[in-house]
């Protein structure tokens, strides 16, 4: 029954899969010395298509919509993917459907400071894909905004984890794309539409009329988590479909730039997922976010037990930026059981003094049955003593949804009932909503409704003893 099931599968993908060879695509620009930028275009592609061109053209335009460079991308075959550190020309790792990654990289040197926008685009679209109206006249196009300043370096965010393309349709699913940016700036992601490419607009790319999220069953449809990056969704019909992420890059307020990653999903028939069976005894925190933490000197052990009763076969990947570390890695384990279709897998790290900070490392633990692959995040928090993190939660002020068109609601826990000042300002500093209120010990929820111009608020929380807690919040249409 099972080849069978794969048989079917097969054929599926032969009429659903096999159209076009371009799966997906992302731009990122790397800065490594004042004037210097690299930038780095990847494309996914279906391994039953045509081969991609050796070179790949790329357009550079200015704040004012002024075309300042056109630059020919080169493949270099024998290079690895400087995110995901795979060859270029392999295969996705953890993907039932052969899609390969292509790696094209070019230098733009620019002395001019200002906000710049480095553009590609490509026809056709698989003609299949079903949230889109007639998707085989349209073209793929990807865009990523810059900004040069000669007083500092400063390189996009990018995506950490290399894109999944199978799903099962009516099953929970999550991947997180894990958005993440070496400066340490503050990154806002959200789910877009993808952009055509249109002759005279700026910067040559255009929303997507017609484009809808992809079907979903009840409750079940695809979002992406305002805290940690990860998507969720449960799909509801088999078939081919496009999703946008995107991930807005700012620094004291100020929007430096934007990555977007546009990329193929294949729904497939029902299929099993590797699941945690041990979810239940880990830590959630009030968001309902897995968590754990350490002490700088003391070891992080995580213990997970991934069952999955139709493969013998399971497999992991950790993805986030202290897996990456070359110095101080998370590790992980395979602890043996007695269940065939169970693995025990152990995640290690001794965070020492200098991986302490505020802001708590975000991974992705990614398992992967053969055919279809399923993401966990946890927040990795490396505290400076040892009263834990349930004093920084108890003023944990977060909003949602975040980016919003107007209507959001702020959350924040407290340790005892006080008079809070609550407070919106823009990116200037100008207060644009104050509001006096009362709140009692416990989560507490303050709904807001009100019209704002388009741009990136300050939300804050003054309590009575002088503490200011804030949070970022996005206005878009």
């Amino acid at each position: 029954m099972k080849n069978l099931t794969l048989l079917i599968l097969t054929i599926l993908i032969s009429f659903s899969g096999r159209c076009t060879h371009l799966m997906g695509g992302e731009i990122v620009v790397q800065n490594d010395q004042v004037g210097n930028y690299e930038i780095l275009l990847t494309l996914y592609r279906d391994v039953t298509g045509v081969l991609l061109n050796s070179n790949q053209t790329l357009n550079v335009y200015d704040s004012g919509g002024n075309q300042v460079s056109t630059i020919i991308s080169s493949l270099d075959s024998s290079a690895f993917h400087p995110v995901f550190g795979i060859p270029n020309m392999s295969l996705l790792p953890n993907n039932f459907y052969g899609t390969e990654i292509y790696f094209y990289s070019a230098i733009f040197q620019c002395f001019i400071p200002g906000n710049y926008t480095v553009t590609w685009n490509n026809c056709c679209r698989n003609p299949s894909i079903a949230n889109m109206v007639n998707p085989g006249a349209l073209s793929m196009f990807l865009d990523c905004s810059f900004s040069v300043d000669l007083s500092t370096t400063n390189s996009s965010p990018y995506f950490l984890s290399p894109p999944i393309v199978c799903v099962p349709v009516n099953t929970p699913w999550q991947y997180n794309p894990l958005p993440f940016d070496e400066e340490s700036d503050s990154l806002i992601w959200s789910l877009g539409i993808p952009y055509d490419y249109v002759s005279g607009s700026f910067p040559n790319g255009y929303p997507i009329v017609g484009y809808t999220l992809p079907p979903s069953l009840a409750g079940g449809t695809l979002t992406i988590n305002p805290y940690t990056g990860e998507l969720s969704w449960t799909a509801s019909v088999v078939g081919n479909y496009v999703y946008t992420v995107i991930c807005e890059e700012y620094r004291n307020g100020l929007k430096l730039g934007e990555i977007r990653r546009d990329m193929q999903f294949m729904v497939l028939p029902n299929g099993n997922l590797p699941a945690l069976s041990n979810l239940n005894n880990l830590s959630t925190d009030q968001n309902g976010i897995l968590f754990v933490e350490s002490m700088a000197n003391n070891t992080v052990n995580l213990d997970l037990i991934v069952i999955d009763s139709s493969s013998f076969f399971i497999s992991f990947d950790g993805i986030g930026e202290i897996f990456e570390d070359s110095i101080n890695p998370m590790t992980h384990s395979i602890i043996s059981s007695n269940n065939p279709y169970e693995k025990q897998f152990n995640l290690s790290w001794t965070p020492n003094s200098s991986d302490l900070r505020d802001n708590p490392y975000i991974i992705t633990t990614r398992f992967f049955n053969g055919t279809f692959s399923m993401d966990y995040t946890f927040l990795i928090y490396v505290i400076r003593n040892n009263t834990g993190i349930e004093e920084e939660f108890s003023y944990n002020l977060k909003s949602f949804p975040n980016p919003t068109s107007g209507s959001f609601i702020s959350e924040i826990s407290l340790q005892q009932s006080q008079n809070i000042e609550y407070f919106i300002s823009n990116r200037d500093g100008k207060v644009v909503y104050r509001k006096n209120i009362f709140m009692q010990n416990g989560i507490n929820k303050v709904p807001f409704n009100k019209n704002l111009p388009l741009g990136l608020y300050f939300i804050s929380m003054k309590l009575e003893n002088g503490k200011v807690f804030s949070d970022k919040i996005l206005f878009k249409n």
